[in-house]
């Protein structure tokens, strides 16, 4: 069954790639909808798809590693609108801002690649 749900995401989840992560969670389940940063530090996730698929974004997105930080999940759940077709990141208008967050996302990845086995 399909629905629709609105998420706020309470915790150190900003300036950490944390909305890549999200991205590249809602892409392998076939999500749509979007993920952006709030002015009060929180991230909000809207997406659409699949009841388990959204169980599994909500388990997966739920972490404590350097340096995410989850502190809680609200969850609201809606009837679809089907006004998404893709699932897509939000990005800050401030250029510099977003380009930061770009570089710390790298270096996140290239940190994981680094202390690989």
């Amino acid at each position: 069954m399909k629905k629709r749900a609105e998420i706020i995401i309470h915790g150190r989840v900003q300036k950490a790639g944390f909305r890549d992560f999200i991205d590249e969670i809602a892409f392998d389940l076939d999500l749509n909808g979007r993920v952006r940063n709030l002015d009060d530090g929180t991230v909000q996730v809207i997406c659409e798809g699949e009841d388990s698929s959204i169980t599994i974004l909500l388990e997966k997105v739920n972490i404590t590693q350097y340096p995410i930080k989850v502190m809680s999940i609200d969850v609201v759940y809606k009837e679809p609108t089907g006004e998404y077709s893709t699932f897509d990141i939000i990005r800050e208008e401030d250029l510099k801002e977003a380009m930061y967050e770009k570089i710390d996302t790298m270096v996140m990845h290239l940190r994981g690649i680094c202390l690989s086995p």
